[in-house]
């Protein structure tokens, strides 16, 4: 580092720093004891990244790009959800771990692969949600070591609560323990997608 040097600078007073927008200004953050229902993400939001489990994970990344979205809900030819998929799984352990056993190299991989399927998530029903707290969801999540967790009303799926939702609304973020990749979550993982149960 020798050949470089240090430049003088000046401490700069708070008056010459750019003021944050209004909209930041007054924008509060939810408390824990807030009603539930502000952080579910209805089924018919128009916003929600949907995805297919034949889709190319490359596919899947551009969609996530495009909409800023950081999950997707994975359906069927019915369109009916049969899983979820965050995007920071498409590059995580779990994906390298499947590609390695397939092997596969990672961009012939396809959601259905990477997808928690319904099966495996947490599901309470629009009641519970009416009556929940965010705190009570966030405690529920970090029971079941789950990031979603799925919404019915009348036995019909209606909503996902996902954890970066109660991040982004909080501040707080909810501390989930990483899932083990047994064995079996990897052998129902590489299965063809087309074949994986509603």
């Amino acid at each position: 580092m020798s050949e470089f040097h240090a430049l003088h600078w000046e401490s700069s007073p708070h008056t010459h720093f750019l003021p944050l927008p209004k909209e930041q200004l007054s924008q509060k953050r939810l408390d824990w004891h807030q009603s539930a229902h502000h952080i579910v993400d209805e089924l018919h939001d128009n916003a929600l990244v949907l995805l297919t489990p034949q889709m190319p994970v490359l596919e899947a990344e551009s969609i996530f790009n495009a909409s800023e979205q950081r999950y997707g809900v994975v359906i069927d030819e019915k369109r009916q959800v049969i899983g979820v998929l965050m995007a920071r799984e498409l590059h995580g352990r779990h994906s390298g771990v499947i590609a390695n056993l397939l092997q596969l190299p990672w961009h012939e991989l396809t959601v259905g692969y990477l997808m928690r399927p319904i099966g495996q998530i947490p599901v309470l029903n629009s009641q519970q949600i009416r009556a929940a707290k965010i705190g009570d969801i966030a405690a529920t999540m970090q029971a079941a070591g789950s990031d979603f967790i799925v919404i019915t009303t009348d036995s019909r799926i209606s909503g996902i609560v996902v954890s970066l939702k109660i991040m982004a609304v909080t501040g707080e973020s909810i501390r989930l323990y990483p899932r083990a990749t047994t064995f079996a979550e990897v052998f129902n993982a590489i299965k063809h997608p087309d074949s994986v149960e509603n």
